[in-house]
């Protein structure tokens, strides 16, 4: 779906069309993960209904607004959308600082938070996997579920095409043959 040149505030309808579409990506099988898809674990996660997904504009509600959304929902885990507002252009925000505000704002809770800014220059597999998202996402799972997700993929062909910068990054060691 395609929109004119906004000269206006998208409506939320626009702002989930955008996501939806990023979200396929995601999870088409992609050469570049081994045949898999960059967010493995996305596609079950919709559809369980497992996922909130939630658009956030600061200068109308805080994190702590959508956070207490989210920890009294049946949700398990968060995609958090970061809209530009008159008071924050996430364009601006230094994704790695945010990412442990907000790892700080969970530390006595079972969560975790990972921030994905399409801003950054970052690569997975030589794929820039985040330029493709419209917004600054904050995910928010349970630490045990990234955790088993991450062992999971360690036994697939995932990381294969992974430099050993981005192997570093994400804690992977690669076995020696």
């Amino acid at each position: 779906m395609t929109y004119q040149l906004e000269l206006f505030d998208k409506s939320d309808i626009q702002i989930r069309d955008e996501i939806k579409f990023y979200f396929d990506y995601l999870q088409t099988a992609n050469d570049a993960f081994g045949g898999l898809p960059v967010c493995p674990f996305l596609k079950a996660e919709i559809e369980s209904n497992k996922l909130m997904i939630e658009i956030w504009k600061p200068d109308e509600n805080s994190f702590n607004d959508i956070w207490n959304k989210f920890e009294e929902s049946n949700f398990d885990s968060a995609i958090i959308i970061c809209i530009n507002t008159e008071g924050i252009n996430w364009q601006d925000v230094d994704r790695k600082g945010y990412q442990k505000f907000i790892q700080k704002y969970l530390k006595k809770t079972k969560y975790k938070a990972l921030c994905f800014s399409p801003f950054e220059e970052h690569t997975a597999a030589g794929e820039e996997t985040r330029k493709k998202s419209p917004y600054f996402l904050i995910n928010i799972a349970t630490r045990d579920a990234l955790n088993d997700a991450h062992k999971k993929l360690l036994n697939t062909k995932y990381f294969k095409n992974f430099s050993n910068k981005e192997l570093k990054t994400l804690k992977v060691v690669k076995e020696e043959k």
